[in-house]
């Protein structure tokens, strides 16, 4: 009695591409915080900017003035998170015995 080898499935044998892993584009941290921070940045310039034409009367739209603050109010809670992280972690760095 003869035994015979299983054959490759047909959908493995008949498309057969070669996969390009691309290496993403480095990014430092200080970049990244750097663009957040500008981020933040633009988001309370905005919301100032839309408050102030709001108090002299230019603006209409309170619900959007609104959120817009809101927005600007947690985009400088979050930059104040990343600070505090960034503080401990410096801290603890300082702490380490050589």
């Amino acid at each position: 009695m003869k035994i015979e080898g299983l054959n490759q499935p047909h959908y493995l044998t008949e498309n057969k591409q070669s996969i390009e892993l691309t290496k993403a584009p480095e990014e430092s941290f200080g970049g990244w915080v750097a663009e957040k921070i500008s981020s933040a940045n633009d988001q309370l310039n905005a919301a100032d900017q839309a408050l102030n034409q709001l108090a002299s009367g230019h603006g209409e739209n309170l619900h959007h003035t609104m959120i817009l603050l809101e927005e600007a109010k947690l985009s400088f809670q979050y930059m104040e998170q990343i600070r505090n992280q960034l503080m401990s972690a410096y801290q603890e760095l300082l702490r380490e015995q050589i």
